[in-house]
């Protein structure tokens, strides 16, 4: 993290330094000015920078965007246009959907994160102080598991160098959905008056600004259908990624790699200061993970067994005077470091415990297995695993197709090797194809896809600054007021002549306050789930 920091400093550095030295003038004037070499002419790209925010808006697509108004207007693109309109209007329906299911996760996240918590804490208190505390604890687990949203936080809940793909799908994302603005506006004759991108610290963003005053002349339905036009764009681009991700995929299992998922996980990539280097080669199979089988296609066993605390119940059968007179010190709490490991007996019911070494034991593959005693073929035989305490793990692993099975002892936390270790799905069929090809396709593809839902779903709740705010001001003019064209006013002259239009006009004012109101009241309403599922879902965070 303090590496990207100082990554960050540098390149904003560079920026500024180069806005200082490139600008063409100095000029001390109060209004701004246009200059350019030979005849004058109204620069059509703008550059901003302003400490941390860069901005460059530029006027190049207009006309384009303006040559495309005449092609779909209703003297030239009669065909065209009646198809983009049907197909905008059905993205006007689903930005309905995708506001009351956008709300509905939300409201759904919260109350399945807060409700364990507020039992865990309303528990009685006439529980010792020690129970208290370990049903929090579980009230907290449970709360984690079934949030709903989980946030995408480089290095904390997914790796640090998945950062730079996460930022390009999202800019991807934000053009696709800029798109869709552009193209419904000019349905309606909306012209644009700028393009262009912004950098914010880190993160890329693309936008489409229209002038106020053409967007609010149009009718609640119209502008509706702009508003909702772009998270639009990202719900069909993500269903075209699930089609082009079956069909592709399954060709290139077919030709160029092989799905291992159904034997097990693939070694794509490893920490270099890890202790698993040279343990667990790039391109080997991890077949088991203790003795949970990872040959499960559709099912995640790798991330499931790594976070949680699950311990296998299969013990192996040793002689029993040897482990009863072992020594016993490494099973003490804050036992100092030592060679040898904590065993203990299978059976619940025995408190049976000693040291012994976990090389010889853990890594026998003729062995013999058992879950109780009888289960040993020698009486003077007992049943023992692993204490929890002594958190070894061990990595079944096929180094290459011909060689047996071996297996790795991971002597840790099980989570940093989910952290260490990256895996993977595929084996290339040809050794000309580098491994990490695939693996890096699979990230993009499957960022691409949740950055483009997540845009359609984030963009769609009622917040200040988004499509859904606006969006719901559309409706709620259909609602309240569904013949208005915002902007303007419309007077009957008649009833003004009959002095019969101050019925009307009170009934318009209070149309008025209630869609005030109303939308108010969702926006705050919304506001304060959103900061707090984000609060229980940053509490949430291990």
């Amino acid at each position: 993290m303090a590496s990207l920091v100082l990554v960050l400093l540098v390149v904003w550095t560079v920026v500024h330094g180069a806005n200082y030295f490139l600008r063409p003038f100095k000029s001390n004037a109060l209004l701004p000015t246009s200059h350019s070499l030979g005849r004058k002419r109204e620069r059509s790209t703008q550059v901003v920078l302003n400490k941390f925010h860069l901005r460059v808006q530029t006027k190049a697509w207009n006309a384009r965007h303006d040559a495309f108004t005449k092609v779909v207007s209703p003297q030239q693109g009669v065909r065209l246009r009646a198809v983009l309109t049907s197909f905008y209007s059905a993205g006007c329906v689903m930005g309905v959907l995708g506001t009351l299911l956008s709300l509905g996760l939300l409201i759904w996240n919260c109350g399945h994160t807060l409700l364990p918590l507020l039992q865990g804490i309303m528990s009685s208190p006439a529980e010792p102080l020690g129970l208290m505390k370990r049903g929090l604890e579980l009230a907290e687990k449970q709360a984690t598991r079934s949030s709903v949203i989980k946030p995408l936080i480089p290095g904390v809940t997914v790796p640090l160098n998945h950062l730079p793909v996460i930022l390009f799908t999202v800019f991807l994302s934000q053009i696709i959905h800029e798109l869709g603005h552009a193209v419904s506006a000019a349905l309606d004759a909306v012209p644009v008056m700028s393009t262009g991108v912004s950098f914010t610290v880190i993160v890329p963003a693309a936008f489409v600004t229209f002038p106020a005053a053409a967007l609010g002349a149009l009718e609640p339905l119209a502008r509706a259908r702009i508003i909702a036009a772009g998270p639009f764009h990202n719900l069909v681009f993500w269903a075209a990624l699930l089609l082009v991700n079956l069909g592709a995929g399954d060709l290139l299992t077919r030709t160029i790699y092989r799905d291992m998922s159904d034997v097990g996980r693939v070694v794509v990539g490893i920490d270099r200061d890890s202790y698993l280097q040279g343990h667990l080669p790039v391109g080997s199979l991890i077949t088991k993970l203790d003795d949970t089988p990872l040959g499960a296609a559709g099912v995640d066993r790798w991330t499931e067994y790594l976070t949680s605390s699950d311990t296998s119940d299969v013990g192996w059968c040793v002689d029993r005077t040897g482990f009863l007179g072992s020594p016993q010190a490494c099973c003490a709490p804050h036992a100092p470091a030592s060679s040898l490991s904590c065993f203990i007996a299978v059976s619940l019911s025995s408190t049976e415990q000693g040291c012994l070494e976990a090389v010889p034991i853990l890594t026998d593959q003729d062995g013999q297995r058992c879950t109780t005693d009888t289960d040993c073929l020698d009486a003077a035989s007992a049943c023992i695993r692993p204490d929890a305490s002594a958190q070894i793990l061990r990595i079944t692993v096929h180094l290459d197709e011909q060689e047996h099975e071996e297996v790795v002892l991971w002597s840790g936390p099980p989570a940093e090797v989910f952290e260490q270790v990256e895996i993977g799905h595929f084996l290339p069929r040809t050794q000309f194809l580098p491994l990490w090809l695939w693996a890096s396709i699979q990230l993009f593809w499957m960022y691409l896809k949740t950055a483009t839902l997540s845009l359609y779903l984030f963009n769609l709740l009622p917040l200040p600054y988004l499509d859904g705010a606006q969006f719901v001001d559309a409706l709620l003019d259909v609602v309240f007021d569904p013949d208005a064209r915002a902007g303007f006013d419309e007077y009957d002259i008649e009833a003004l002549e009959a002095a019969t239009a101050n019925d009307s006009g009170s009934r318009g004012r209070r149309r008025g306050r209630w869609k005030a109101r109303a939308g108010r009241g969702i926006t705050v309403a919304t506001t304060g789930l959103f900061v707090l599922c984000a609060l229980l879902a940053l509490m949430n965070i291990r």
